[in-house]
């Protein structure tokens, strides 16, 4: 809804593009050193941050009155997702014996199953009350959200292995599948980042249904990403990971050719569940890649590689949409098996599974990542920053 939202606050498709790449382009930056940062340090604290800038972010963007004064809350809203890499590396640590291809989908599972009504619910309150009165109900929330989050567990502090130098470590995050990453992301990014305007121009569909297809979104997290991880799960090649963006891939064609048929455009906005799931596998694989005690930083690579992806992507996408809507999944529809190819070659395992298994640690004697969630109430997967900003 916020590029909808954009629109109406006088944006053009250039202009919304380049909104959300500034904001994206703040949070790129800070990923990596944040990441670096948390490796060393308890990383409730850290996560704690990015609640209360992501709840002023969104009161910023309830008062704006035009799309310049609305640009700083997006933007601060947005860098708040530096978390995200450091609540990965949190569950991780609480993931005890469950293989995390199975605990990082469960986690987007239970956002997306927060998110199965309230797009539709906000899709046809924004079309009665207004986009500001959605924000704020929004920041209420988030409010509620942040407060529950302060009765998480304490983490205790990170022992870095002394016989390994900085420079040894840095060297053991797995760069070549971030670049993979990074090219599958832009160019998935290319087709996705107006998608809502291009349903709503070319289809002809009102906020309700925007709101309706972003529900349709979070039920293909649920019912495809556990599945998928199932796929990864102890597996040389990321097939569970290649297989959502195969997915993603099938419904950009449903999009292209019925766009303006109710059916094809459920059916495919429900099989998109699968490139938000995608993103979760990708963090659970790097992680499997990555030496433990660069958890956090090579979580943060997965999530540069998705905000650079959006950075890049997103004007891209504004420049194609002024020519021909159609021009941006067009695009990212051609080029997606070339991305996917890449990452199924670079996100290899050149080492045993059991060898790279992580989640051995307990954290407060916990070592189920159900007994975390159930224990407190999921919270951690209703922070949802950036699957939240990167839906309809």
């Amino acid at each position: 809804m916020i590029p909808v939202y954009l629109q109406e606050l006088k944006a053009e498709p250039q202009q919304i593009g380049l909104v959300l790449g500034m904001g994206e382009l703040a949070l790129t930056l800070l990923y990596l050193p944040v990441g670096w940062v948390a490796d060393r340090l308890r990383h409730k604290p850290l996560m704690l941050g990015g609640w209360i800038a992501g709840l002023i972010g969104v009161l910023g963007m309830a008062g704006a009155t035009d799309w310049r004064t609305f640009a700083p809350g997006l933007t601060l809203y947005l860098m708040s997702g530096y978390c995200l890499p450091i609540i990965h590396a949190y569950v991780a640590r609480l993931a005890g014996p469950i293989p995390l291809e199975q605990a990082f989908p469960l986690l987007s599972a239970g956002y997306a199953l927060g998110g199965l009504l309230t797009p539709a619910l906000g899709g046809w309150l924004a079309q009665h009350w207004g986009m500001r009165r959605v924000l704020l109900i929004s920041a209420g929330l988030f409010l509620l959200s942040t407060l529950t989050a302060l009765f998480l567990p304490m983490d205790p502090p990170p022992e870095r292995p002394r016989h390994r130098s900085a420079r040894e470590l840095w060297q053991g995050i797995p760069w070549p599948f971030g670049l993979a990453l990074l090219a599958l992301f832009t160019i998935g990014q290319v087709g996705l980042a107006l998608l809502p305007n291009f349903l709503q121009q070319a289809g002809g569909w009102t906020k309700a249904h925007l709101g309706l297809f972003a529900s349709l979104q979070a039920l293909g997290i649920i019912l495809i990403g556990p599945v998928l991880g199932r796929w990864d799960q102890g597996r040389t090649r990321p097939l569970g990971l290649l297989s959502a963006w195969g997915l993603g891939w099938t419904a950009l064609l449903l999009l292209l050719v019925g766009f303006r048929y109710l059916p094809l455009v459920m059916g495919a906005m429900t099989l998109l569940g699968s490139v938000y799931a995608g993103y979760s596998l990708a963090a659970a694989r790097i992680l499997r890649l990555a030496p433990p005690e660069a958890r956090a930083t090579s979580s943060a690579l997965v999530h540069t590689a998705r905000s650079l992806a959006l950075t890049l992507g997103a004007p891209i996408a504004g420049f194609l949409f002024a020519l021909q809507p159609a021009y941006p999944l067009q695009v990212a529809w051609l080029l997606l098996p070339l991305a996917i190819g890449l990452a199924f070659w670079a996100g290899a395992l050149d080492r045993k599974p059991e060898v790279l298994s992580s989640g051995q640690e307990k954290v407060n004697g916990v070592t189920s990542i159900r007994m975390a969630l159930r224990e407190n109430g999921g919270i951690v997967a209703e922070h949802g920053l950036e699957e939240d900003m990167h839906g309809l």
